[in-house]
């Protein structure tokens, strides 16, 4: 028994690794490419491109999200994710959803221009700039395109072959990349930003197609497959609410009441943040989730220990790099960016600590893996309530810094019932609960030692 358990655990730590090789390398690139492509685009675009496509961006992932069905995740978890009618029974159900998402995405849009057109926003913010409604339009577009990737992505991530979705998601991120920059020099014009997002959505889809391995399954319907994906997906449905309101809530109540140029230099901030959350959050979802849920199916008994070490090694890794922000977050934007973008310093001093929130994450992965999407659910909720009371609370009492105070505080208000059900389940050890602390005091260190030496060298 002992030596099939050994047996089981080598694969799986190798293959955990080698995807999280691949995936933390794969994202590291994807983020340098995107900050190298956003550097350009900064001097080729004003501040309000950047309010305008960041507004457009959030109302169309929270309609992503809103209508999620948890059909990648359900191909993950199922013991059935390999059989050709389960993955071709998802396949319809995500087709049916794309399109649905698509109408919904035109609906959404013409309501912006009803709005607009009523008075219904403050003079002068996001949500009244005229070009909104035909730039929400236009994404409808990517609703179809996405809806059509191929499963065969799912299954590489329930595989853990991790290189494969590097090396597809770094390159339709380069071809966007390239489309968008050579647009923008050639028009100046927000439309660049628009149709860089479109030709992201258009290469993903063709290369998950045309250069994944395997016999991609065509779209069947099977009623129990059918109620297997919307059984779970239900959870999904509600904690993908719950948790895009949670994460992007900040961006729908600051374009109301932010101009399109502050609003734009805020999400300069949350860009580089999203840098680092990027990177922990695609290790966390094809990497955490897949293999936590292997351990369930094959080894149960190993799964504290697979838990445990994962926690600590994301407790360093968003320590660290939050106490570096917190000291040293004004000269990363000094460095890259130009002086109109130069408030987006103070603003990711601040959001860098909502990194540390981000630590249960890992227990929510598990929440996932265990079939209890309902604990996530509850989590998001509090952290949605968080924003409802701490924004607008901030933004009254302090303006711009006491919205970002709020968005900030918000997102600790799950911790405590993430630390009440790791008690349930037995993986709470204040021994390893801690492990965030140091590791946040030494990127403060780090941070310090940065900003002297930076100091020194460009003094203000």
């Amino acid at each position: 028994m002992t030596a099939t358990v050994a047996a089981t655990a080598a694969p799986l730590k190798s293959r955990m690794l080698r995807a999280a090789g691949w995936l933390a390398g794969g994202t590291a690139a994807s983020q340098v490419l995107r900050l190298a492509s956003n550097l350009v685009l900064t001097r080729l675009l004003v501040p309000e491109a950047f309010g305008l496509i960041a507004a457009v961006n959030t109302l169309y992932l929270v309609l992503v999200l809103f209508s999620d069905l948890g059909v990648w995740q359900s191909v993950v978890k199922s013991d059935r994710g390999e059989d050709p009618r389960f993955l071709g029974t998802a396949w319809s159900v995500q087709l049916v959803r794309g399109a649905a998402l698509a109408l919904i995405v035109l609906a959404l849009a013409a309501g912006l221009h009803l709005g607009a057109a009523a008075g219904a926003f403050a003079d002068g913010t996001v949500y009244a700039d005229h070009r909104l409604p035909p730039m929400m339009a236009t994404l409808a577009l990517c609703a179809l395109l996405q809806g059509a990737e191929s499963m065969q992505l799912a299954l590489a991530q329930r595989e853990l072959r991790g290189g494969l979705v590097a090396r597809l998601e770094l390159g339709s991120q380069a071809v966007a990349a390239a489309a968008t920059i050579a647009l923008a020099f050639a028009t100046h014009s927000v439309w660049a930003l628009v149709a860089g997002t479109i030709v992201s959505a258009l290469a993903r889809t063709l290369a998950s197609h045309l250069w994944l391995p395997g016999r991609a399954p065509r779209p069947c319907w099977d009623r129990g497959c059918a109620r297997e994906i919307v059984g779970f997906g239900r959870w999904i449905f509600v904690s993908s609410i719950l948790g895009c309101l949670a994460a992007n809530g900040e961006r729908i109540l600051l374009a109301g009441a932010f101009d399109a140029a502050s609003f734009g230099v805020f999400a300069i901030a949350g860009a580089l943040l999203g840098a680092v959350a990027s990177v922990y959050g695609t290790i966390n979802g094809h990497v955490i989730f897949p293999s936590q849920s292997h351990t369930l199916r094959t080894d149960r008994a190993q799964l504290s220990r697979v838990y445990v070490r994962v926690q600590q090694i994301a407790d360093l890794f968003l320590g660290g790099v939050a106490g570096t922000l917190l000291v040293a977050g004004p000269w990363v934007v000094r460095l890259l960016y130009d002086e109109r973008y130069h408030a987006a310093g103070w603003m990711l001093q601040c959001l860098g600590l909502s990194l540390l929130a981000m630590r249960h994450q890992v227990v929510e992965q598990l929440m996932f893996a265990r079939g209890q999407p309902g604990w996530v659910s509850a989590n998001n909720a509090l952290r949605t309530l968080g924003l409802l009371v701490f924004v607008p609370g901030g933004l009254a009492l302090a303006g711009q810094a006491g919205a970002i105070a709020g968005v900030v505080l918000s997102q600790f208000a799950s911790w405590p019932l993430s630390l009440w059900f790791k008690r349930r389940q037995g993986l709470l050890a204040w021994s390893t609960e801690c492990w965030w602390l140091p590791a946040f005091v030494g990127g403060m260190a780090t941070g310090w030692l940065c900003d002297r030496l930076l100091a020194l060298q460009l003094p203000h």
